[in-house]
């Protein structure tokens, strides 16, 4: 399934347009800030019977996208809505894939092949925050205790996605910056994955070409509040986000998952804090521990590649544009802190590293590093 995406400023408008003859419509969405935004007045104003699912918080439980779905199956809505940031997304998507099945939502995120093969319910994505890509992707993440779940199945790809960068002016600069953390991962992770198609691979470069230049301009003004810089975010992001669609992320993704389940660490500030020492750690691969199917070698290019991408649109290698990110949403000056990161190792997503680790190789590059401090960081701009 291809989405229809649409992309730009007021395009929110068009979700009349979108959900077209559906006649119930869930919308789910977030605690607060969907009541404050535009997307809540225009539905509000659907022609249309709107019933809401207003219970995401940040890293979705099971025991929220149990509620979602129970509701779906109850209300059989035409369409479902998701509107917010990932996490809105990720339970919009539950909420339309497990409606029409009868078992426990835990069932089918521990096994996916139980999911019959077609959706019946219309399912519309409304990011409100650029970075996630959830809204281009099959996957959802779901939280059981502190492990991460993932329901991943091809028909939990939004029909309809409607990308509206004005929907993003009021978020605060910090969350921004996490989420753009998320994106610039994703560029990056799906360049190098294991998994990776010359089509994926060609979308994450274009995708950390265009997300760049917008993240110098933005650290360095502490803000995200030009609406060209927001749309072009929304442009990367969603590049990223139709890349790793393919490719799935790596190693940085799978060992961030702790970080948010055990420490509260936002989900894209997590990954930026793995991302940044994975660079040099893969651009170090050698015959003996490449994972990546064109060799060492290759592998280093392509990691030469990447950086030279950064360089040139901000005249700074991506470890320091993520440093900036960083201290953006608050995390300028931070140890990761020690644990055993075997069981985070098991993962596909850290198959899918281009280079094997193993955990004492996460421990020798974290346990000592603590991140560029503020001033370090502010004098450097």
């Amino acid at each position: 399934m291809t989405p229809e995406v649409r992309i730009g400023p007021g395009v929110v408008g068009q979700l009349p347009e979108v959900l077209g003859a559906a006649r119930r419509v869930l919308v789910v969405h977030g605690l607060r800030s969907f009541r404050a935004g535009v997307a809540a007045t225009l539905v509000d104003r659907l022609d249309a019977e709107v019933r809401c699912y207003p219970g995401v918080r940040p890293n979705p439980a099971l025991a929220q996208v149990r509620e979602a779905v129970a509701l779906a199956r109850e209300y059989a809505p035409d369409a479902v809505v998701g509107v917010g940031g990932g996490s809105a997304m990720d339970v919009a998507k539950c909420a339309a894939v497990l409606a029409g099945c009868g078992g426990d939502p835990e069932a089918y995120l521990r096994d996916p092949d139980l999911i019959p093969a077609d959706r019946t319910t219309m399912l519309v994505q409304v990011p409100t925050i650029a970075g996630s890509g959830s809204e281009l992707t099959s996957f959802a993440t779901v939280y059981v205790g502190h492990r991460k779940l993932s329901l991943d199945h091809p028909s939990a790809r939004a029909d309809h996605i409607l990308i509206d960068p004005d929907l993003a002016a009021t978020v605060p600069a910090p969350t921004a910056a996490a989420s753009a953390l998320d994106a610039l991962a994703q560029a990056v992770e799906s360049a190098w994955a294991v998994a990776a198609t010359p089509e994926s691979r060609d979308q994450s470069v274009r995708a950390l070409g265009t997300l760049t230049p917008v993240l110098d301009a933005a650290t360095r003004h502490g803000t995200f509040s030009d609406p060209r810089l927001r749309t072009e975010l929304a442009r990367g992001a969603a590049l990223a986000g139709a890349a790793i669609n393919t490719s799935r992320t790596t190693a940085a993704h799978a060992l961030s998952y702790a970080l948010t389940a055990r420490h509260g660490i936002a989900h894209g500030a997590a990954v930026g804090l793995h991302l940044r020492w994975l660079i040099g750690f893969n651009a170090a691969a050698t015959d003996a521990d490449i994972r990546h199917p064109d060799g060492a070698e290759a592998l280093r290019h392509l990691v030469g590649g990447l950086q030279q991408i950064c360089l040139d649109n901000t005249r700074m290698p991506l470890e320091k544009l993520i440093d900036r990110l960083l201290l953006m949403h608050g995390l300028g000056d931070f140890r990761i802190p020690r644990r055993n990161w075997q069981d985070d190792l098991s993962s596909g997503r850290a198959e899918n590293n281009p280079r094997v680790l193993s955990a004492d190789d996460v421990l020798a590059n974290t346990s000592e590093m603590t991140h560029r401090s503020v001033m370090t960081v502010i004098a450097d701009r």
